[in-house]
C-alpha cells in the first residue's frame, strides 16, 4: 500500500479534505420565520387570484372553443383552475360565464381535473354570482369538495366549518342569524370571515343585510349607523337599494328624528331630494314604500325645521298656529322647500341636529325682502302655497300660473309674493281663534277637494267646536238611485261628495 502510494506520489488526508469541502448553507432564523410566514399566508388564505390579462385570455379561449374541442383546450390543472376564476369575468358586455348555459360544461372540466385550489375561484364566483339564476350549480359543487376535503389548507378548513353560511339556497338567511344572535355588527362581517377586501361589494352580503334587517326588532340609533357603515363598505349601488329600501320600510313612518338621522342623513346625500325633478333616476330600484316614508320623513321635518327653528329665530309670534296647520295636511304634501337667505346658518348655529339638516337639505336662497324674511314652498296637488318666516300672508298659486320654478335654486322675494298671479291669498289673522285657519281649510276642501287628516289646533278646549262633527245621513240627489250616503265632515261648510252606488258628483252645504 505505502510502496503504490510512493510510486503514484498520491498523499490523502481526510481531515483536510472535510475542511476543503463545501458547508451546506444555513438560513439565518430571523430569514427563516419570515419565509415560513409566506408560505403560512398563502397555503392558509389561498386568495390567489389571476391577473386580469390571464383572466381575460381564459375567458376568451373558453367562449371561443366549440363544446366539442372543450376538453383537449382544458387539458391543464392551471387552465381549469384560471377557469374557476373567470367564471364571474366579463368585457365588452359580453355575459359571464356563470350567467350562460355553459356553466355546466366549464364545471365539468374543474371537476375532470380538480385540485382543492380551484375551490377558491368557485367560492369567489358563488360570492359573487348570488342573485343569479344559475348560483345553485356552484353552491352544489362547492359543498359535494368542502364536504370530502380533509387538507390542512386553513381557509379551506374555514370553509368546510362555515359551510351552512354559503351552500344552502338559506345560507344569506343563516348567516343573518348568526350575527343577530351573537350581537355581531353588520360592518364587521368581512373581518368575522376573515375575508379581502375585494369582496365587499358582493352580492352575498346584500342579502345577508337584507335578511339581517327582516327579523331585527330592536333598531337604536347604533344599529341604524352600523347598517349605514355597512352599506358604505359594502359600496354596492344595487344591493345597498335593497337594504336601505328594508331599512326604511322597518322603521317606517312613526320613527323619531334622531333616531333616523344617520339613515336620512346618508340617504339625501346619495340620493337627494325624492320630490325634486330628477328623483325617479336617483331613486331606481328603491322600494314605492321606501320612497313614500321616506317623503313624508322629510316633509315632516322641513315643516318643523321653518316653523321650529327658522321662524322661531326670526320672532314669528304665531309660527306654532302655522306649523299645527300644515302638519294636518301633511299626507297630502307632494313637495315642500325652505328658501333661506344665504346667511341663514346664523339662526342655528347652536342647534347641531338643525345645522346637520341644513348641510344635508342644501335649501334654496332667497333674495330680496328683509334680513328676517325666509320662505317656505309647499305643493299640493295642482296648487303651490308660499308661506314666510315673518308674519305675512300665505301666497296660493295655481301651478299653470306659478311666477318661478319651484325646483329653482334660488328665488326673488317679488316672484314668490306676487298678488297679480296669486290665485288666493290667506293673512294668518286671528290665530288663536283659529279663525284664519277654518277659512282656508275650507278653502282647501271646496277647490282642491282635500281634507284635513288631524286637528290644527294645539289644545281641545271645552267650549271649541270639534272639527270632525257626528256622522249626517243624505240622499244621493240622482232620482234614478237615492241612496242614503253617510258622511262625516265639519259644519257650515261645502263638501263636493260622490255617490259610491251611481258616481253622481255633486256638492252638499252640511248645517251647523
Amino acid at each position: 500500500m505505502n510502496t503504490a502510494k510512493e510510486l503514484l506520489q498520491f498523499e490523502f488526508d481526510a481531515d483536510a479534505f472535510k475542511r476543503r469541502a463545501s458547508q451546506p448553507v444555513s438560513t439565518p432564523t430571523k430569514q427563516l420565520a419570515v419565509l415560513k410566514s409566506i408560505i403560512k399566508d398563502y397555503e392558509g388564505k389561498g386568495h390567489d387570484m389571476p391577473d386580469q390579462e390571464s383572466l381575460r385570455q381564459i375567458y376568451q379561449l373558453f367562449k371561443s372553443t366549440p363544446l366539442n374541442r372543450l376538453s383537449s383546450e382544458f387539458d391543464s390543472l392551471r387552465r381549469t383552475r384560471q377557469l374557476a376564476w373567470a367564471l364571474t369575468y366579463t368585457e365588452s358586455g359580453l355575459p359571464h360565464i356563470v350567467d350562460t348555459p355553459r356553466l355546466r360544461n366549464a364545471l365539468q372540466l374543474i371537476e375532470k381535473r380538480f385540485r382543492i385550489s380551484s375551490v377558491l375561484g368557485i367560492f369567489d364566483a358563488l360570492m359573487k354570482a348570488w342573485d343569479t339564476p344559475n348560483v345553485g350549480m356552484l353552491r352544489v359543487f362547492l359543498k359535494k369538495h368542502l364536504t370530502h376535503y380533509t387538507g390542512s389548507r386553513k381557509f379551506v378548513r374555514k370553509l368546510k366549518a362555515n359551510m351552512v353560511w354559503y351552500c344552502e339556497e338559506n345560507s344569506a338567511t343563516q348567516f343573518a342569524t348568526h350575527l343577530f344572535r351573537l350581537q355581531k355588527k353588520l360592518s364587521d362581517t368581512w373581518t368575522y370571515l376573515e375575508l379581502p377586501d375585494r369582496m365587499h361589494g358582493y352580492p352575498y352580503f346584500g342579502a345577508v343585510a337584507t335578511a339581517y334587517i327582516s327579523f331585527n326588532n330592536r333598531f337604536d340609533q347604533e344599529a341604524i349607523t352600523d347598517v349605514v357603515d355597512f352599506v358604505k363598505k359594502h359600496n354596492n349601488d344595487k344591493t345597498s337599494r335593497i337594504v336601505l329600501s328594508k331599512l326604511i320600510e322597518k322603521l317606517g313612518t312613526d320613527t323619531t328624528e334622531a333616531l333616523r338621522q344617520p339613515l336620512q342623513s346618508y340617504v339625501l346625500q346619495k340620493w337627494k331630494d325624492p320630490r325634486i325633478a330628477g328623483a325617479d333616476v336617483r331613486w331606481r330600484d328603491v322600494s314605492d314604500k321606501a320612497r313614500q316614508i321616506f317623503t313624508k320623513w322629510i316633509t315632516e321635518e322641513d315643516l318643523r325645521f321653518f316653523f321650529d327653528i327658522v321662524a322661531r329665530a326670526c320672532g314669528d309670534p304665531k309660527f306654532e298656529y302655522r306649523k299645527a296647520f300644515w302638519l294636518s295636511y301633511l299626507e297630502h304634501i307632494s313637495f315642500c322647500r325652505p328658501v333661506l337667505r344665504k346667511d341663514a346658518e346664523y339662526l342655528f348655529r347652536s342647534n347641531k341636529q338643525a345645522l346637520q339638516y341644513y348641510q344635508d337639505r342644501q335649501p334654496a336662497t332667497l333674495k330680496g325682502g328683509t334680513r328676517d324674511q325666509h320662505a317656505f314652498i309647499i305643493q299640493i296637488g295642482e296648487y303651490t302655497f308660499v308661506e314666510f318666516s315673518t308674519a305675512g300672508a300665505c301666497y296660493v298659486y295655481h301651478n299653470v300660473d306659478i311666477p318661478f320654478e319651484v325646483g329653482d335654486s334660488e328665488y326673488r322675494m317679488d316672484k314668490l309674493r306676487s298678488q297679480s298671479w296669486a290665485e288666493h291669498r290667506v293673512i294668518h289673522n286671528g290665530s288663536e281663534k283659529y279663525s284664519w285657519q277654518d277659512g282656508f281649510a275650507s278653502w282647501l276642501e271646496r277647490e282642491i277637494g282635500i281634507d284635513l287628516v288631524r286637528s290644527y289646533r294645539l289644545e281641545r278646549k271645552s267650549n271649541s267646536v270639534p272639527i270632525k262633527s257626528d256622522p249626517v245621513i243624505i240622499r244621493c240627489p240622482n232620482k234614478s238611485c237615492r241612496q242614503r250616503l253617510t258622511i262625516t265632515t265639519r259644519k257650515g261648510i261645502i263638501k263636493r261628495v260622490r255617490c259610491p252606488n251611481c258616481l253622481t258628483a255633486f256638492e252638499h252645504y252640511f248645517e251647523s
